[in-house]
C-alpha cells in the first residue's frame, strides 16, 4: 500500500527524525536547552537503530540497502543541519557563521555521502574504523558547546562556536582512520554525554548575544 520498507530499526531511525525536527522547532521559539536534549535523543536513536537492523534476520539487499540510504538522509538533517539551526536561532547568525554552516552540512554530506558509496561497494562488509569523523559527534560537541554558554559571556562562546563547528566540518572529510569504539568506551562516551546534559539542567540560563 506504501513505498519504502518498514521495520522497527526504520523505524527508530525516523524517531530520531523526528526529534531533531522537534529540536529545531524548539530552537526556533527559543527553548534551547530543550532543543539539546532532543538533539540528543536523536543521537541515541541512531546509537541503537544499525544494531537493531544487524540483529534482524532475513533481511534482503534491498532492505539493507534501504535502512543505509534512510540513515544517511536523516543523519544529514539531525546531524548536520539540526545543530547549525540551534546555534543559528541562538543568536550566532552574522554572515560568518552562515558560511560556517553552510561548510559545515556540505562537509556532512560528503562524508554520508562517501559512507554510502563505500557500503555499497562493500555491502555486508563491517569495518573496525571510521573514515573521517563520524557526523554524529556534532552532538557531544553542541552540547558541550551550550554549557559553555552558561557561564561564559556570548562574545566569547561565540569564537568558540566558530572554532569548533569550522573544525567539526573539516573533520568530518578528513581522510584518517578512527578506531570505532568498544562497547566499553562507547558506554563511557554515552555516560559523559548525560553527565554535561544534567549539568546543562542544573546551570542558569544560557547567555545569549544581546
Amino acid at each position: 500500500m506504501f513505498i519504502g520498507h518498514y521495520s522497527l530499526a526504520n523505524g527508530l531511525t525516523l524517531f530520531g527524525l523526528l526529534s531533531s525536527v522537534t529540536s529545531c522547532f524548539l530552537a526556533a521559539k527559543g527553548n534551547f536547552k530543550f532543543a539539546v536534549y532532543m538533539l540528543f535523543l536523536a543521537c541515541i536513536c541512531d546509537m541503537f537503530d544499525g544494531k537493531i537492523a544487524r540483529s534482524t534476520p532475513n533481511r534482503t539487499a534491498q532492505q539493507k540497502f534501504y535502512g543505509v540510504q534512510l540513515d544517511s538522509l536523516c543523519d544529514v538533517i539531525s546531524f548536520g543541519v539540526t545543530p547549525c539551526f540551534i546555534a543559528f536561532s541562538f543568536g550566532f547568525d552574522g554572515i560568518l557563521d552562515v558560511i560556517i554552516y553552510g561548510i559545515f552540512v556540505m562537509c556532512g554530506a560528503i562524508r554520508l555521502a562517501y559512507f554510502n558509496t563505500l557500503a555499497n561497494e562493500n555491502p555486508g562488509k563491517s569495518s573496525k574504523s571510521f573514515r573521517g569523523v563520524p557526523i554524529p559527534v556534532s552532538v557531544g560537541v553542541v552540547i558541550f558547546l551550550f554549557l559553555l554558554t552558561t557561564f561564559i559571556s556570548a562574545d566569547i562562546t561565540l569564537w568558540i562556536f566558530r572554532i569548533f563547528y569550522l573544525g567539526l566540518a573539516i573533520g568530518f572529510i578528513l581522510n584518517i582512520k578512527i578506531k570505532k569504539p568498544d562497547m566499553k568506551k562507547g558506554a563511557i562516551f554515552l555516560a559523559g554525554q548525560i553527565i554535561l546534559l544534567i549539568l546543562l539542567v542544573v546551570l542558569g540560563d544560557c547567555k545569549m548575544p544581546v
